[in-house]
């Protein structure tokens, strides 16, 4: 005890005379405010707060004083408040960053309370050579057909030199070979390919031969943003505070999740790169906007969103919105246009199905498509959005969509996969698609209930398989002048007022050839130039009489001629050969001696099958 009083008497009397009052006086805490503009600190603007000791009692916190700053931004939601504040390299951000907290304002002080603080987010900073590789592009695929390279170009992530899959951010096609590509990379500010400061790759060739790579050689442009704050993993919004902590990111290293849940707005604008998925579903959001998003590596998909009627992804009148998976729009009913969707480019499928109001803006940047594309069950629809779309790598299904009053809004040319119109019920016709050539799977025409003509593809010459079933109106199958080629075969089945297949004229040789349940069909007219098939099928059609109109058969590997019921004569004179199963039965008008002749005369490879004919005539 007696030291501990010296040293309080040394400390109070020292030999400098040292003042106790100054000594033991607390220095106020001072807070300074300063006005922060909307941008990359506070996305909707508020103030820059230092804080910290005014050491020298000058009534005013100076900047060496300040041990504190941050960002208090008000948001777009009201209640919500966030603050930012910088982090240092270390274990949350490698390169430094920011740390974003978000919270509801609970007390009404207008601050957000370290006990108010319910989301935090890091929004890491990264940096990375922007990296490009050239590979060959697949042959014949559009536009380039026999030769082309695909230029890649992002940001090398991992730092190892290579440009690797997962860090593709730009593509570009180039109909020239790939030894042929010039590349040449410049720094580019912030503008409508990126909001952010991007890295431009300008690819081209050496067209004069020179060897200097100038700007009219220039055939495409590439820009790899750079994103200014990233947040690594998955990320899931279901309120209001969820959203508001994310607003200060232009990356996702992860995938992000628009869940169920109380927020009724999200309006990401800095928003760029999604390296995962991005999911909008069951939500009750009326209105989504990210507007400068430029990457989605994953699929998107945007899915039973009862109340959403205003979704804006990307800058489609500048920049497309890559999308390296799937991208599906399902069960929206009151999203009414696509505008706000134009700059999507999907890698693989594209999917509109069961969004009841939707109708008007299109898709700028589809124009030649890998994958498939469904449309369906869309009630509104009166148009296909895809106005530059030529050349399609899968199939194209256009299925119940009621007001689909044509096949209009397409320039298409290819089909590789299927073409398959079903169900729309105010479909009259096939017009819409007058440059379509080619469908290398099936052109298939279903239950289409008001449909009276397959009239309007007047340039095809070729399909894989034409397939016309149950179209209760249709009376013509056949108005295809100028298809040539039907690699594997012809299906016209169960139309209830078929009368003819006239304009078939062109097709000499096919697969299976089915005509079955078509009760009106009488005459063959249209097939008389057929000379081989693989399988002859003709089954329960009322009025057909004769088979006569097949005047250039020669050959078919199985023939079947099935419960016809006013069927007399076969009279397929140029029959030559059936290779393999002869079938003819449940005919009632058919004389019997009639199919026993011709199975004579053609030899079948199996034991012919003939009954349930007339076996009391007698052929002449």
């Amino acid at each position: 005890m007696r030291r501990m009083w010296m040293a309080v008497l040394v400390l109070a009397t020292g030999c400098d005379g040292i003042d106790l009052e100054q000594l033991v006086r607390q220095h106020p805490p001072l807070t300074r405010l300063d006005p922060e503009p909307a941008g990359a600190n506070c996305v909707h603007g508020g103030h820059f707060v230092r804080t910290g000791l005014d050491r020298n009692d000058n009534g005013a916190l100076d900047d060496d004083e300040v041990t504190r700053a941050e960002y208090a931004c008000v948001t777009s939601i009201p209640g919500v408040l966030v603050r930012v504040q910088d982090e240092p390299a270390g274990a949350n951000c490698t390169e430094g960053g920011k740390v974003y907290r978000a919270g509801q304002d609970t007390n009404g002080n207008g601050e957000l309370d370290d006990s108010e603080v319910s989301r935090q987010v890091y929004g890491c900073a990264s940096s990375g050579a922007v990296v490009t590789r050239v590979r060959p592009r697949e042959p014949f695929i559009f536009p380039c057909g026999e030769q082309g390279a695909v230029v890649e170009a992002g940001q090398d992530q991992d730092g190892d030199g290579v440009l690797d899959d997962a860090e593709v951010r730009a593509t570009a096609n180039l109909c020239v070979l790939p030894s042929e590509v010039l590349l040449r990379q410049s720094p580019a500010p912030a503008g409508a390919a990126c909001p952010t400061p991007s890295t431009q790759v300008d690819v081209g060739t050496d067209a004069d031969a020179d060897g200097v790579f100038e700007g009219e050689e220039v055939m495409s442009s590439m820009f790899v943003c750079q994103p200014l704050h990233t947040l690594d993993g998955n990320y899931h919004v279901r309120n209001a505070v969820d959203l508001v902590a994310l607003e200060g990111i232009s990356r996702i290293r992860g995938n992000l999740l628009f869940a169920a849940g109380t927020a009724t707005e999200a309006v990401l604008p800095d928003l760029m790169l999604v390296e995962g998925a991005l999911e909008v579903i069951e939500t009750s959001l009326e209105r989504l906007e990210l507007p400068s998003l430029r990457l989605v590596r994953g699929p998107l998909l945007v899915s039973q969103n009862a109340a959403l009627s205003t979704l804006s992804l990307g800058n489609g009148s500048h920049a497309p919105l890559w999308v390296r998976g799937d991208f599906s729009l399902v069960s929206n009913p009151l999203l009414s246009t696509l505008a706000g969707v134009s700059a999507v480019s999907p890698a693989n499928s594209l999917f509109l199905k069961d969004n009841d109001a939707l109708d008007g803006g299109y898709f700028t940047y589809v124009a030649g498509h890998p994958g498939d594309i469904t449309v369906e069950d869309n009630a509104a629809l009166s148009t296909l959005p895809f106005r530059h779309l030529e050349w399609l790598g899968g199939s194209l299904t256009i299925r119940g969509n009621s007001a689909l009053g044509s096949l209009s809004g397409t320039v298409l040319q290819t089909v590789v996969g299927d073409l398959v119109i079903e169900d729309n019920a105010a479909l009259s016709g096939l017009w819409g698609m007058p440059a379509l050539t080619s469908i290398g799977g099936a052109l298939s025409v279903s239950d289409n209930g008001n449909l009276r003509s397959v009239e309007g593809m007047d340039a095809l010459t070729q399909v894989g398989t034409l397939e016309v079933n149950r179209n209760a109106v249709l009376e013509a199958a056949g108005a295809f002048p100028k298809l040539e080629r039907v690699t594997s075969g012809m299906h016209f089945r169960g139309n209830a007022l078929l009368k003819d297949l006239w304009g078939l004229e062109r097709v000499r040789n096919t697969g299976v050839l089915y005509i079955g349940e078509n009760p009106r069909l009488s005459r063959l007219m249209g097939l008389d130039r057929l000379r081989t098939l693989t399988t002859l099928t003709v089954e329960n059609n009322a009025s057909l009489t004769d088979l006569s109109d097949l005047v250039l058969l020669h050959s078919v590997e199985d023939l079947m001629v099935l419960s016809n019921e006013n069927l007399q004569r076969l009279d397929l004179n140029a029959l030559e050969d059936v290779g393999r199963y002869f079938v003819v039965t449940e005919n009632p008008r058919l004389p019997t001696c009639l199919a026993v002749s011709l199975a004579t005369r053609v030899g079948p490879g199996e034991t012919p099958e003939i009954r349930g004919n007339d076996s009391s005539a007698v052929c002449e």
